[in-house]
């Protein structure tokens, strides 16, 4: 395993070095097609210029041709018409290069070796060229090798404080976020400080819910274990009223792990039964569920529906309605007002409200009383889990929306869910 600043390093300079090695086969490649580009061209511009002189002789310049060598131009006759350098009668007429126009010979021309001579200041001069190129390929490379380390401990440096950070996490704590002049990577530390605060909830959420359930399940059995105890070595009578608080204990223990086990199947749905429900059914269900405990408590159950029907899964809403309603019922009194409605909110969203005329709900206590097992000082006396409304956050929660608990003036407290008017998978 190599460290990420190596592996960078080495990816960089293999990079450069195969660029310039791919530079130097094309230069040394293209060398012969340059000069012999060159030699054409020049002929080219030989052949142009003889043809001009010969036909036009007055439009001979001084400066004309532009060669470096000898250049002699003749008639059709061998008469000399042009020259730059004598008379040129030693030049040999083997050596003459043809003029044509219209396909017709109209003279001749002389112009020496028109190639690149392999001469020594030719040779002096490609040197020079190499020698520039050589240098200029240097200095590619160190500035190569400067880039390249710069680069790799920009990246590599800030990924070992991340590698850091990510060691943090498994320790359950939150890296604080930085800023790297690679904003991918600020946006990684981002996300990790994100993720840290999480599970650093999570892990105190966790802590809290063991302690909670384990006291909750402590506190009656040692009720039990108690009772059956003093009736075992004779100090309590085993008459009817104890074995009723015995199955009450039982009763209460039942009830929490049944909620356990609900809120477990709730949390690990893989998906929803969402379908559009009839807003008036689904108020007359909930009402027939509390009808018993109606006229027994002497409570009013209102129920109002504004919006035709809206999408859930009707058992778990009915199951999370439900939970509050209970509550409202046992935390309200005898005599209470207990009112539900279903309207429509902004955004096409729905909201079901659940408001009771019992006592205020501590404002600190508003936003902890749908934790797991958290029970309220005013709700110590009564009977319970502590789970019912932890579970209809949840399920409120699988349908995409959220749940609020809010006091009302003078007195009395209002549930509210908002669930968005759409098909949740």
């Amino acid at each position: 395993m190599r460290s990420a600043y190596s592996w960078l390093l080495r990816s960089f300079l293999a990079a450069f070095v195969i660029l310039i090695t791919v530079q130097v086969l094309i230069l040394g490649a293209g060398i012969v097609p340059v000069l012999d580009s060159y030699s054409r061209n020049q002929i080219r511009y030989l052949d142009d210029l003889a043809k001009r002189i010969l036909i036009n002789p007055s439009q001979i310049s001084p400066d004309t041709p532009q060669h470096w060598g000898p250049f002699f131009v003749f008639s059709a006759d061998r008469e000399l018409i042009y020259s730059n350098r004598g008379r040129g009668r030693t030049i040999p007429e083997s050596d003459y290069r043809l003029v044509h126009y219209d396909d017709m010979v109209i003279g001749y021309y002389y112009a020496g070796e028109v190639r690149f001579l392999d001469s020594r200041s030719n040779r002096h001069f490609l040197g020079s060229l190499g020698i520039l190129t050589a240098a200029s390929m240097l200095a590619s490379l160190g500035i190569a090798v400067l880039a390249s380390v710069r680069t790799a401990r920009g990246i590599a440096g800030p990924v070992a404080v991340l590698r850091r950070d990510i060691q943090e996490l498994r320790a359950l704590k939150a890296p604080r976020v930085r800023v790297f002049p690679v904003n991918e990577l600020s946006e990684i530390s981002s996300s990790l400080n994100r993720v840290g605060t999480i599970l650093e909830g999570e892990e105190e959420y966790k802590q809290q819910w063991m302690q909670n359930i384990a006291h909750d399940l402590r506190t009656p059995l040692s009720g039990l274990k108690g009772q059956l105890e003093g009736m075992r070595d004779g100090v309590l009578e085993a008459g009817t009223e104890r074995f009723n608080r015995t199955l009450q204990e039982i009763d209460r223990l039942e009830t929490m792990i049944a909620s356990v086990c609900e809120l477990s199947r709730i949390e690990n749905l893989k998906s929803l039964t969402v379908e559009a429900v009839s807003s008036e059914d689904f108020l007359k269900a909930v009402h027939s569920t509390f009808e018993p405990c109606l006229a027994e408590r002497g409570c009013t159950l209102s129920c109002s529906a504004q919006t035709p029907f809206f999408y859930a899964d009707r058992e778990l809403m009915q199951r999370a309605v439900e939970n509050i309603v209970g509550n409202a019922f046992t935390y309200a009194g005898p005599g209470a007002l207990i009112d539900m409605k279903i309207t429509s909110g902004t955004r096409d969203a729905t909201i079901l409200t659940i408001s009771n005329s019992g006592p205020h709900i501590p404002e600190e206590q508003l936003d902890k009383i749908f934790q797991r097992f958290y029970r309220g000082e005013y709700s110590r006396s009564t009977p319970g889990s502590g789970l019912g409304l932890n579970i209809s956050r949840e399920i409120v929660q699988r349908h995409g929306g959220c749940i609020s608990a809010e006091n009302l003036s003078p007195e009395g407290v209002v549930f509210t869910i908002t669930l968005p008017q759409q098909q949740i998978r």
